[in-house]
């Protein structure tokens, strides 16, 4: 029986490098840069800890201090708009499929419904399998209609075998279709003082885990 994944305090397994030596590169997509900073943070920071190359792609407001404070790198994604139109979100996922290839990114952690949207679709068109995406709060939101077309966006088109999903509570996994104690589900415990820390050091693990498969 799987076993539900949850965030701890464990210290992740050291990501591997490529065969130069050089760094992996894991690229973050979300929407806008207060999105990332809401929810991404201790992410990015773990992962700069452990050695990878770490970068965030998305719309620059005021809160690009924070981004870079954790060791990451920015990148502005120009337009697009905040819905999650298929439509709307074309252009963005062909600009930031051009920057997962220049970038030569191991892995591609979507923040938010748009941020999967648009960089679960660049990822596939850049051929990036390992993927991870944080859709957010779900639960209780959205007509039946729209979360069909989300749950079979992220579990369909925009799915590879190596996709990890990241939810903060079982609700928000099972609205999506999802199974909380699967083990590509992790739910990850924002309460108490050093969840922050237990966040970042449970998804370095999940990295270091696709980047070993």
């Amino acid at each position: 029986m799987p076993v539900l994944q949850t965030a701890t305090m464990d210290a992740p397994t050291q990501p591997p490098k490529a065969a130069t030596g050089s760094p992996k590169t894991l690229a973050f997509v979300a929407s806008e840069d207060a999105v990332f900073a809401a929810h991404g943070l201790p992410m990015a920071r773990s992962a700069v800890a452990v050695g990878l190359a770490v970068v965030v792609i998305t719309r620059i407001g005021t809160h690009r201090e924070a981004i870079e404070a954790t060791g990451a790198r920015l990148i502005a994604l120009e337009g697009g708009q905040s819905g999650i139109n298929p439509m709307t979100a074309g252009y963005a996922a062909g600009q930031v499929s051009a920057m997962l290839k220049a970038l030569r990114a191991d892995i591609v952690h979507c923040v938010g419904l748009r941020g999967i949207l648009v960089g679960g679709t660049a990822a596939a068109m850049a051929g990036i399998a390992n993927r991870v995406f944080a859709p957010g709060e779900f639960s209780g939101k959205g007509g039946r209609l729209s979360r069909l077309a989300v749950k079979g966006l992220l579990r369909g088109p925009l799915a590879s075998r190596n996709t990890r999903y990241l939810f903060e509570n079982a609700d928000d996994a099972r609205a999506l279709g999802l199974d909380p104690a699967d083990t590509a589900v992790t739910i990850l415990d924002r309460r108490g003082s050093d969840a922050g820390a237990a966040i970042g050091h449970a998804v370095a693990g999940i990295y270091a885990e696709l980047l070993s498969a």
